[in-house]
């Protein structure tokens, strides 16, 4: 049963209003963003990835002067070069110290920010109230978002998506009268994007969709004339793209953060490649079993699962060409192809298969698919109009009770990588390194340390779990454990800092067990790396001393 006039008339009146004030929905969506995220002002630094960017890092966490600042533009630490990234944590250590909650709670502002943005950016693109707000609600409350706003270290991400929503705001009050000074602040904009996070490096071809759909810019012109105008404009940010590709490459290859191509051949990233992207729409759709760190499979993936993913993905994207007059199909979809290009694997980075934190821009793009989509459906179909709002409203609840559910795993590392190993279902070694320096942070030694023996078992070469495990050991009094532990990483590691600690470590554990003239050994190659080293120059001295007194 269709909905009479009068009731249509009165919905488009209503529609009209908040339309031309939409201050009421966007302050609802943020304080129900705020609401749902509440908890995590009292959620821990997580020892993966907080320690280097804030806790551990004393660029940062003695905030904002000018030579923090000026390291900010020079590092390529932890392998990005992220200087808007790093500013933003040293404002938060000038404010707030090292208190974790004040830190988390700035990230849900930026994620409520963003969700306020988006929802105004597709009003005034498409004038389409109810599918804009439903739309911004999938993104403020999807489960898939937790990781990006639960996590500090993922404040890159937040800030790389503001201003990236600002290039796209900027672009289209270009879009109404274009002029050099508005194309001005698209670029300033766009470099803000990339240096929050390097991902935003296909924002250009993004605003190549936003031409198609819901600007449908140069109708006038012949189509090939009207993509080539389209494109040669957005060429200052191409070449924008192009200096972000290559400075990240710079800097993730100093940072070592480049996967071993001979362990993740070409064919194996691409296979990856394709299972990931069909795994992100059923996240997207059913998203359950959520991880920090999904591993690569140990056993190569079935080739019926690479066909049927890559038969899957062939569908849509002919789908979404061939049905021309549902623009939204083609913008969403290619939206979330083209954004996830950056992180999907085929130049790996890290030893992760996927992470929920790469959907925080590409979901954008189904979530308009959804949204649009329903619309249709519920217009084309006779049904009554509470129908498809019965049916937004279930899946919000439904992504909301996920969310709720998800996010107490945030509150520390060791619930967290808890969690990550039960979805993983196989030991991993990632998961269990994470999880002992969890449990190493929290005093439980003893848990530690049989996490940092299960990821020397899984990976015997690594010689960070033995290092952990001397240390643990020596804390213990048991010193020849301890010695075998630091001497097995001292002559893996090729890290100059490891392997100075090492000897360190080793001169110090000989001095205990009395044998000096070792230790003066260790600690002279010690001194070798790091001639000024205090602790080294300390226990030099203590070992000549106790080695002349013959104690």
């Amino acid at each position: 049963m269709k909905p009479n006039a009068k009731e249509i008339s009165r919905l488009e009146r209503f529609a009209a209003e908040i339309r031309q004030r939409p201050i009421l929905p966007g302050a609802l969506l943020v304080l129900a963003t705020f609401a749902l995220y509440w908890q995590v002002g009292r959620h821990e630094f997580l020892v993966f990835d907080d320690q280097p960017y804030v806790t551990n890092n004393i660029h940062v966490n003695t905030g904002l002067n000018l030579q923090n600042e000026a390291w900010s533009f020079t590092t390529f630490q932890e392998g990005n070069w992220h200087p808007v990234t790093w500013l933003s944590h040293m404002a938060d250590c000038q404010w707030f110290g090292l208190r974790a909650g004040p830190h988390h709670l700035v990230n849900v502002a930026i994620h409520a920010a963003n969700v306020l943005l988006l929802f105004l950016l597709l009003l005034r693109g498409t004038g389409a109230l109810w599918r804009s707000l439903f739309v911004a609600t999938l993104f403020a409350v999807h489960p898939l978002n937790v990781e990006t706003v639960a996590w500090v270290a993922e404040r890159k991400s937040l800030l790389c998506m503001f201003f990236s929503l600002l290039t796209i705001g900027a672009y289209g009050w270009y879009v109404l009268h274009p002029d050099r000074e508005k194309y001005l602040v698209i670029v300033v904009a766009f470099a803000m994007a990339l240096m929050s996070k390097p991902m935003a490096v296909s924002l250009p071809l993004v605003l190549l969709l936003l031409d198609y759909w819901p600007l449908d810019r140069r109708p006038d012109l012949e189509s090939r004339r009207r993509w080539e105008t389209l494109l040669l404009e957005k060429l200052p940010l191409v070449f924008m793209s192009a200096i972000s590709c290559a400075v990240t490459m710079v800097a993730q290859r100093e940072g070592g953060t480049i996967a071993d191509p001979t362990v993740l051949p070409l064919f194996v990233r691409i296979e990856n490649a394709i299972i990931s992207y069909v795994a992100y729409l059923g996240k997207t759709v059913w998203p359950s079993k959520l991880s920090v760190f999904y591993p690569h499979p140990v056993r190569p993936w079935p080739w019926l699962d690479i066909i049927a993913a890559a038969a899957i993905l062939t569908a849509v994207t002919i789908a979404s060409l061939r049905f021309q007059r549902i623009r939204y199909l083609a913008a969403g979809w290619f939206l979330f192809v083209i954004t996830l290009v950056p992180v999907i694997g085929f130049v790996q980075v890290g030893s992760q298969s996927m992470a929920d934190r790469y959907m925080y821009l590409p979901g954008v793009g189904l979530f308009i698919i959804m949204a649009w989509g329903l619309w249709d459906v519920a217009s084309a179909v006779a049904m009554p109009r509470v129908i498809p709002v019965l049916v937004a409203l279930g899946a919000i609840a439904a992504l909301i009770v996920a969310t709720t559910l998800y996010l107490p795993y945030w509150q520390n590392g060791v619930k967290l990588f808890t969690r990550a190993a039960a979805v993983a279902g196989a030991p991993d070694f990632t998961i269990e390194e994470a999880l002992a320096d969890a449990f190493a942070l929290r005093g439980l030694d003893g848990d530690a340390y049989k996490h940092y023996a299960a990821a020397c078992t899984l990976s015997p070469r690594f010689p960070l779990c033995h290092y952990n495990m001397s240390e643990i050991l020596f804390n213990h009094h048991q010193l020849r454990d301890a010695l075998e532990q630091v001497q097995i990483a001292g002559t893996l590691t090729g890290n100059r800092d490891l392997a100075l600690s090492c000897l360190i470590d080793s001169g110090e554990i000989l001095l205990a067990l009395g044998d000096y003239q070792t230790a003066q050994a260790r600690l002279a190659a010690a001194l070798q790396i790091d001639p000024g080293n205090e602790a080294a120059l300390r226990l030099q001295r203590l070992a000549i001393d106790q080695g002349r007194s013959g104690h």
